[in-house]
Formats: structure tokens, C-alpha cells, sequence
């Protein structure tokens, strides 16, 4: 078995998409693609994840369409849940190996983190992580936290090779548009003077991202830590082509 990736969508600043986006990502690569992957929510006291698929049997239980629809999708699976570990950062590299070491072979494990540098249980995670994602928004003052933070990472933890570190990428996200805008390309040519890259996907500004089911109706689910994206709400989102920047980058 080759080693797992491990992978974090992290920022300092909430509300910039992190754990969305680890949402979307992980639970595409598993039930769209196939691939295994485990969870490690270590984003302390919030556990974004874990309330997400709390939140997921909650509302699948309730509305007579998802437990069917979700009935319907095992079936045909033929896979279990990935699983959602639950840990403090400074365990949840070990977390994660005695998941392993149990006979679980994941190509990838994402990990949930609180993405603070001035704490030395996550300064030490990060270090350990294969690849960085760092969300940013057109926001002053998030685009001015995710700079600040992947800065760091790039050239505080990674250049100096002590670090498991491969690459960190910065990942637009809640744009208007499809495309990149004019201020994107510009911070863009700012972030390549400090030695850092954003993913040529960006994901859009879209409510669907926040449809994570509800109790009834048929409302599809977008979100969710239980089902692959709803296809009738995936256009227009990027995500498809998110993933397949990501996974030519981490190379799974």
C-alpha cells in the first residue's frame, strides 16, 4: 500500500469556505470518483464536519425523498460512509495512522484545521500536511487573512525543508463569475512576488453550495458528507473541474 495524501483546505479567518470546500471535494472524490478517502476534523470547538453529517442522518432520516434517494445510492455504491474522525490537531496525525494501521487504506485523508499560526499544535499539523489549499475571497479582510497565512506557510514552513510540505496553493472562492476577475489577476500577479499560486478554477459565488438538505420537500442536497453533489445543481459550480485541478496536483 502507498502512503495516503494528506491534504487541508485551511485559512485563519472563518467563513472563507474551508470546510465547505473539504466537504465538496472529499465526498466528490468518493462517491463520484471512487476514491477512498478518510476525514479528520480536528477544527476545535466548531467540528464543522462532524456537524455537517450529523446534520446529513438528520435530514435523511426525516424526508421520505433523501432516505430514498440515499437507499437507492447505497445500493448501487456498494460502499459504506467515509468515515469523520473526530480529534484534537496536535493527535490528529496519530488519529489518523491507527485508522490506518487498522487496515484502512485511504489515497487521501483531509484534514479540518483551524488554520491559526500562532498556535503550535497547528503550526506542527500543517507542517505534515502533503498539500495546503487556502480558500480566498475578493473580501478585504479575508483576501488580506489568506494572504497573510499562505504567506507563512510558504515561506515560513515550506522553503526552509523541515516540513512535509509539497505545495500550497491559494483557491478562489465566492467569486460573481466563472472566470477570474480582474481583481483576482491582480492579486494573483501580487501573490507570485511572494512565490505563491492559485488553482486556475474558481468556485463561484452560489447559494447552492449551502443546500445541505432539508427535513422536507425534495430539495436535492449539494453539501452533504452522505451523497455525491446533486448533478442538478452542479452546473454553473466548477466543482467538477475544482476536483480535477486538485487531483492533478496531488496526483491521485
Amino acid at each position: 500500500m502507498s502512503e495516503p495524501i494528506f491534504v487541508a483546505f485551511a485559512t485563519q479567518k472563518g467563513g472563507v469556505g474551508k470546510s465547505t470546500l473539504t466537504t465538496l471535494v472529499a465526498s466528490y472524490l468518493y462517491y463520484n470518483e471512487g476514491i477512498e478517502i478518510l476525514a479528520v476534523d480536528c477544527d476545535h470547538p466548531q467540528h464543522t464536519l462532524d456537524t455537517y453529517r450529523k446534520h446529513d442522518f438528520t435530514v435523511v432520516a426525516e424526508n421520505p425523498y433523501l432516505k430514498k434517494l440515499t437507499h437507492s445510492f447505497f445500493q448501487k455504491f456498494k460502499r459504506k460512509l467515509y468515515r469523520i474522525l473526530l480529534t484534537p490537531p496536535e493527535d490528529a496525525v496519530q488519529v489518523a495512522k491507527d485508522y490506518i494501521a487498522e487496515g484502512h487504506e485511504p489515497a487521501v485523508v483531509f484534514f479540518d484545521i483551524t488554520g491559526t499560526i500562532n498556535n503550535r499544535h497547528i503550526v506542527g499539523l500543517l507542517a505534515q500536511m502533503d498539500y495546503i489549499f487556502v480558500p480566498i475571497t475578493t473580501e478585504t479582510g479575508e483576501m488580506t487573512s489568506s494572504l497573510t497565512f499562505a504567506n507563512h506557510v510558504q515561506n515560513k514552513m515550506l522553503t526552509t525543508g523541515n516540513t512535509r510540505l509539497k505545495a500550497v496553493n491559494l483557491v478562489w472562492n465566492k467569486i460573481p463569475s466563472r472566470e477570474k476577475t480582474k481583481l483576482c489577476e491582480t492579486i494573483d500577479r501580487y501573490a507570485a512576488t511572494l512565490g505563491l499560486h492559485s488553482l486556475d478554477t474558481v468556485m463561484v459565488n452560489s447559494t447552492k453550495f449551502a443546500k445541505d438538505g432539508q427535513q422536507v420537500g425534495r430539495t436535492g442536497m449539494f453539501r452533504s458528507t452522505m451523497l455525491p453533489p446533486d448533478k442538478r445543481l452542479m452546473k454553473g459550480t466548477n466543482l467538477e473541474a475544482l476536483v480535477s485541478e486538485i487531483r492533478n496536483i496531488i496526483k491521485v
